[in-house]
């Protein structure tokens, strides 16, 4: 049996619902009171709750693409004192995105257990744009992803029990952020933070229901919390809000909405130690996130037990100081616009 047990709980509420509803029309009835059968059998009926599930054919891999993208604008006076008095004088506008694909393919699928994938990714591409026009030619760090494989050990829901090959390519991808430098340790940005978002947002949604074996109902919220990615140095948690607009017996809508968490998220960084930042966000220091506002949408694919495509979006407004400046004479704010997408490649 190669098929997980919340599809097989699934499949047999429905079958419930059809021998209820067909009634005797169902045995060979031929009096009147056999028609509604038909008109029942020519439909599938909804169950009343959701049974979310990861499901994964025997080699069978299936690919993602995800799309990671910030804008960023940055005032470094607010306030316009030291800009002769014009207000957000000195900011400017900051992108970044990440590109990449990552094929899953279950090595050992458990239905009861764990399950192992393997995932390999295809490709990841960096691109950056400044309206101070300064571009950066040195290959981000998480573009050596392509062509890394690691392995996750997951439940039927989609939760990593086990992440430690994962871990280890983190770490790699963390040394490849650094530049060579005999007088200290000079970090260079990399959206290797946007990575390790990716992977533990992904089944994120059914991983979090706390009775999966009960479903969820239109309308029923649970919580969770995930990472928050920034374009400086940090590990800053999001807390969620998950939802199930509307489903029927072929996919379900999920809305999410996200507020800044108080909690650190449960995720490895890719660097340890005392170092610097290269660019503009080592200029800076003392960051502080305010507050982290947005919402998202899933597809889950019910027959399939996968996930087609997920959006998110969400602003955080941050704090810093400039680094070497003592006092509150200038207090740069910052506000960056999270969009990530993931996509089922078929």
């Amino acid at each position: 049996m190669k098929k997980r047990i919340f599809r097989l709980l699934l499949i047999a509420a429905a079958c419930v619902l059809v021998s209820a509803d067909a009634g005797a029309g169902l045995f060979g009835s031929k009096s009147k009171s056999a028609k509604p059968a038909k008109s029942v059998r020519s439909s599938k009926p909804v169950p009343s709750r959701l049974l979310m599930s990861i499901d994964f054919e025997p080699n069978v891999p299936l690919k993602y693409k995800f799309v990671s993208e910030r804008n960023v604008s940055l005032d470094l006076d607010p306030s316009g004192k030291y800009s002769k008095g014009k207000s957000s004088g000195s900011a400017q506008q900051i992108s970044e995105k990440l590109e990449m694909e990552i094929a899953y393919k279950p090595v050992e699928i458990d239905p009861y257990g764990y399950s192992l994938i393997e995932a390999q990714c295809t490709n990841a591409k960096v691109t950056r744009a400044s309206s101070s026009g300064k571009a950066q030619n040195k290959q981000d760090a998480v573009e050596y992803l392509a062509g890394k494989t690691f392995t996750l050990k997951i439940t039927p829901t989609g939760k990593i029990a086990d992440y430690s090959s994962l871990k280890t390519v983190i770490e790699e991808l963390g040394q490849k952020a650094f530049s060579d430098s005999q007088r200290a340790r000079v970090k260079d940005p990399d959206m290797i933070m946007d990575f390790i978002a990716a992977q533990w947002n992904m089944w994120d949604t059914a991983a979090s229901v706390k009775k999966p074996s009960k479903g969820v109902k239109a309308g029923e919220v649970w919580k969770s919390r995930l990472v928050a990615p920034m374009p400086f140095v940090s590990k800053v948690g999001r807390d969620v809000e998950y939802k199930v607009k509307d489903y029927n017996e072929v996919s379900a809508e999920i809305v999410s909405s996200y507020k800044l968490s108080s909690v650190l998220p449960d995720v490895p960084m890719p660097y340890s130690g005392s170092f610097q930042m290269r660019g503009t966000f080592g200029f800076l220091t003392g960051y502080k996130v305010l507050s982290i506002e947005g919402t998202g949408s899933q597809i889950y694919d019910i027959a399939k037990g996968r996930i087609k495509s997920d959006i998110q979006r969400y602003q955080s407004k941050v704090k810093a100081s400039i680094f070497g400046l003592g006092g509150d004479n200038i207090e740069p704010n910052i506000i960056v616009n999270q969009t990530t997408t993931m996509t089922l490649i078929e």
